[in-house]
C-alpha cells in the first residue's frame, strides 16, 4: 500500500519565483481550498499528465479547485468545450483552429507592432517614471485580443473586469465568479447574433463559418470557446511581458546583449516562457480511471494538478535549470502547454512578446527600474495567472 504524506501547497506566497515543492515528482498536497490533489512537478510526469487520455480537464462546476474562485470546469454535456476530452475536444479544436492559420497569425505582426508603437508613444509623451504594466504589458494584449474579436473599444473595460473576476482564486465568492461568467456570456450572445447577420473578418465570424465535413460550431459552442480564448488570450501575455522585463532587469548583462543583438530576441522570449512561472497553480484535472504516474497509483475520481513551470525547472531535463540564460537551447519547454490542450494562440503570444520586448528595448535603450530591490515588488498571487502589481521604470 502507498505511504502518502499530504503537505500544504503552496508553502509561501508567490513573489515571482517557484516556491518549495515536494521532492517526489508526483505527490499529494492540500490546496488552500482544502481540496487534496496530486501535484505533478517532474518534467516527464507533467508531459505525460498533460496528454494522458485518462486525465480530464472537465472537472465539473463543483469539482476541485485551488481557492474559492478561479476558472472552473463545465457541467454541460450537450455542447462541446475546450475542457472536453477525446473526440469531442478534437472536433472542437480543429474547428477553433481554422481562423488561426499561420499566415493570418503572422500577418498580425504588423498590427501588433502598430499597437506597441502607440503604447510606447503615449509612455514617452507622459515622460518618466512610468508603470510598465499600465503603459504596455496590460493595454497591448488586451487591444490585440479585443481587435481579433472586433469588440468595440467602449466595451473593453467590461471584458477586463469580467476576466479579472473569473481568474481570481481567493477573496472572491462563487456567486461573483458566476455573475462574471453570465455577464460575459450574455454580451457574447449579442455579438454572435450580430456576426451571424453580418459576418466580418474577426474570430467570431471565422468560427461561425468554420466547418469540417458537415460539422459546424453551434452558437453556444462559439460563445464558450470565445470566453476561453478571450481570457487566455491576454491574461498570460500580460503577465509574461511584465515578468519578462522584471527578469531581464535582474540580469543586466543579458538585457544589454538583447539590446545589442536583435537576433537574441527569439531565444529571450523562449527563456522567459521556460524560466518564469506564471503563478503557483495550473488547470485542475480529474482521473477518469486508474493510472500510474511517477511511480504512484492515481485512482478514478482523484484530482491532479500538473505544474508546467516546475517541469521547466527539472534538472533531469534542463541543465542548470534555475539559471536564466537567453542563449539556452529551449527545445521542449512546457511554458505554453503540451498535448491536445496546448495553447491555441501560442504563435500569437510569441509574436506579442517578441514585438513588445524588442520594441521597448530598441526605443528605450536606457530603460531601467525605479525600485532598486526588484525582489520586494508586489505580485497578484491571488490569480490563476499571477503577475506583478506594478513595475515602475525610468529612462
Amino acid at each position: 500500500m502507498q505511504q502518502i504524506t499530504v503537505s500544504d501547497y503552496p508553502s509561501a506566497a508567490f513573489t515571482g519565483d517557484p516556491v518549495p515543492l515536494p521532492e517526489e515528482p508526483v505527490a499529494q498536497v492540500r490546496l488552500p481550498s482544502g481540496d487534496t490533489v496530486w501535484l505533478v512537478s517532474g518534467y516527464d510526469e507533467v508531459r505525460i499528465a498533460l496528454a494522458h487520455p485518462l486525465l480530464s480537464r472537465d472537472v465539473g462546476k463543483h469539482g476541485p479547485r485551488a481557492g474559492t474562485g478561479g476558472a472552473m470546469g463545465t457541467s454541460r454535456w450537450d455542447v462541446r468545450t475546450l475542457q472536453n476530452d477525446g473526440a469531442a475536444h478534437g472536433e472542437l479544436r480543429r474547428l477553433a483552429a481554422r481562423p488561426f492559420t499561420p499566415r493570418r497569425v503572422e500577418g498580425l505582426r504588423r498590427r501588433v507592432q502598430e499597437l506597441t508603437d502607440g503604447c510606447l508613444d503615449a509612455m514617452e509623451e507622459s515622460g518618466p517614471p512610468a508603470d510598465l504594466l499600465g503603459a504596455l504589458a496590460q493595454p497591448l494584449p488586451i487591444a490585440v485580443i479585443m481587435e481579433l474579436f472586433a469588440v468595440p473599444e467602449r466595451d473593453r473595460e467590461d471584458f477586463v473586469r469580467w476576466s479579472d473576476r473569473i481568474v481570481t482564486l481567493f477573496g472572491i465568492t462563487e456567486q461573483e465568479v458566476d455573475d462574471a461568467h453570465a455577464a460575459m456570456r450574455a454580451y457574447l450572445d449579442g455579438l454572435i447574433a450580430e456576426r451571424r447577420a453580418r459576418p466580418g473578418d474577426d474570430l467570431l465570424s471565422g468560427w461561425l463559418t468554420a466547418q469540417e465535413g458537415g460539422d459546424r460550431l453551434s452558437d453556444e459552442e462559439v460563445n464558450l470557446l470565445a470566453q476561453s480564448v478571450l481570457i487566455a488570450g491576454f491574461e498570460t501575455t500580460v503577465s509574461a511581458i511584465g515578468a519578462g522585463m522584471w527578469r531581464l532587469f535582474q540580469h543586466p548583462e543579458q538585457l544589454a546583449a538583447v539590446r545589442a543583438d536583435r537576433g537574441l530576441l527569439r531565444g529571450t522570449v523562449e527563456e522567459i516562457l521556460r524560466h518564469q512561472p506564471m503563478g503557483l497553480f495550473f488547470s485542475m484535472m480529474v482521473a477518469r480511471g486508474e493510472l500510474e504516474l511517477g511511480g504512484v497509483t492515481i485512482r478514478a475520481g482523484e484530482a491532479v494538478m500538473p505544474l508546467p513551470h516546475a517541469a521547466n525547472r527539472d534538472p533531469a531535463r534542463f541543465a542548470d535549470p534555475h539559471r536564466f540564460d537567453i542563449r539556452r537551447a529551449n527545445t521542449g519547454h512546457l511554458g505554453l502547454g503540451h498535448g491536445p490542450h496546448s495553447c491555441l494562440g501560442a504563435a500569437l503570444a510569441r509574436i506579442e512578446l517578441e514585438v513588445a520586448i524588442g520594441t521597448l528595448n530598441r526605443r528605450f535603450p536606457g530603460l531601467r527600474p525605479v525600485d532598486t530591490d526588484l525582489t520586494a515588488l508586489a505580485w497578484r498571487g491571488d490569480r490563476l495567472v499571477a503577475g506583478l502589481a506594478e513595475l515602475r521604470v525610468t529612462w
